[in-house]
């Protein structure tokens, strides 16, 4: 009929074509070539890159895949290691050599006791590292400036995020200052139902701010944490403790020892304060803010002249002073309290006190400074 076979088939779909790598910049080059020099000057730099392409195959060839000829010599192989029929470990408790009938029989009882060896721990022989370097601190006006920085970023992205959908736009906030600029002609419409919606959004965002102060309310737990803070040091973090020694000439005022004893008490600090008929030494250790208050009773708070019925005059000697003999710092409080103010009879007594402590240079410096004063 005059009907062509090979138009009424399907031609066949020609598959992937994979370029090898580096083959379209190697044609670049003989063209280049070519250009160049010439055609003979090309055909020779083709030759040489097919013998350097064959010599790659061969070398990428894997080597257990070659076949070993007939009487050469084999590669060396590592010998077996033969499989034992004990282990090592098992020898010292098997009486029998094998495996194959394992009994309380044959096993060596005098090898198995109650007793475990456990290897000794041991620090790895490394240097500890060097402490994290301390941040820098800023002045007042770096932590404002810092501060404004880190707003205006938070800001920035909030509004970023609303600008691309991921978070509502906040609803306008209606005042009856602005109900006009906001809502213009809607707000004529019915001016008291608009009013009323606005004192209720006042009401709420009022409610909320209530509620916000109310969850950020410290518990009565939580406030004395907080005020202990402030107050005093950490005990935990203490690297050293402050130590004072004051002198003073006469303690026997009851409202002076009172001060003094309670003041201790109050700022947690240990220590002693021993009274005799001609010296007191008081003798307090703790934090330097405890350590601070005291001294500021101690020396400026209490006036000593007139716990005793006397006038301090300049011009002549005081008839009661309290006087800071040593202040120092110590890496463990001697005192493992505050024993209070101790009336002792003699000097030998008092200073038996600074004895068991094993601080007796305590009392001898007061000693030593009342001498020298007077």
């Amino acid at each position: 009929m005059g009907i062509n076979p090979t138009k009424l088939l399907r031609p066949k779909r020609p598959g992937f074509l994979f370029i090898e790598g580096g083959n379209l910049s190697r044609q670049a080059e003989l063209q280049r070539i070519k250009n160049q020099f010439g055609e003979a000057q090309a055909k020779e730099l083709k030759v040489k890159q097919a013998q350097l392409a064959k010599a790659k195959v061969e070398a990428d060839m894997n080597p257990n895949l070659i076949e070993i000829a007939p009487g050469g010599r084999p590669p060396n192989q590592k010998p077996k290691e033969e499989i034992p029929d004990i282990e090592p470990w098992d020898s010292k408790i098997l009486i029998s050599a094998t495996y194959e009938d394992i009994s309380l029989e044959k096993l060596n009882m005098d090898k198995i006791t109650i007793y475990m060896q456990h290897p000794e721990p041991l620090e790895p022989p490394a240097e500890p590292a060097p402490p994290p370097p301390q941040p820098l601190k800023l002045t007042n006006n770096e932590q404002k400036k810092y501060r404004t920085q880190r707003r205006l970023a938070t800001e920035k992205d909030r509004q970023e995020m609303i600008r691309q959908g991921l978070l509502e736009p906040p609803k306008p906030k209606l005042k009856m200052s602005n109900l006009m600029n906001v809502l213009g002609a809607q707000a004529t419409q019915d001016p008291t139902r608009m009013e009323m919606e606005i004192r209720m959004a006042a009401a709420e965002r009022n409610q909320a701010h209530v509620d916000r102060n109310i969850a950020r309310k410290l518990t009565p737990s939580e406030r004395r944490e907080k005020k202990e803070r402030k107050l005093f040091d950490d005990p935990d973090t203490l690297d050293y403790f402050t130590v004072c020694v004051y002198r003073i000439r006469d303690l026997s005022n009851s409202q002076t020892r009172f001060k003094v004893d309670v003041n201790a008490r109050d700022n947690r600090l240990t220590g002693a304060a021993v009274t005799t008929d001609g010296i007191s030494v008081v003798v307090v250790e703790g934090g330097v803010k405890s350590i601070k208050r005291y001294n500021n009773l101690m020396l400026n708070r209490i006036d000593w002249a007139a716990a005793v019925g006397g006038k301090h005059v300049a011009d002549e000697e005081p008839v009661n002073s309290c006087a800071l003999v040593w202040q120092g710092s110590v890496v463990k409080p001697a005192f493992p309290r505050w024993f209070g103010v101790r009336k002792c009879v003699s000097e030998a007594s008092a200073k038996k006190v600074f004895v068991d402590a094993k601080v007796a240079h305590y009392w001898d410096l007061a000693v030593n400074f009342l001498e020298d004063s007077s």
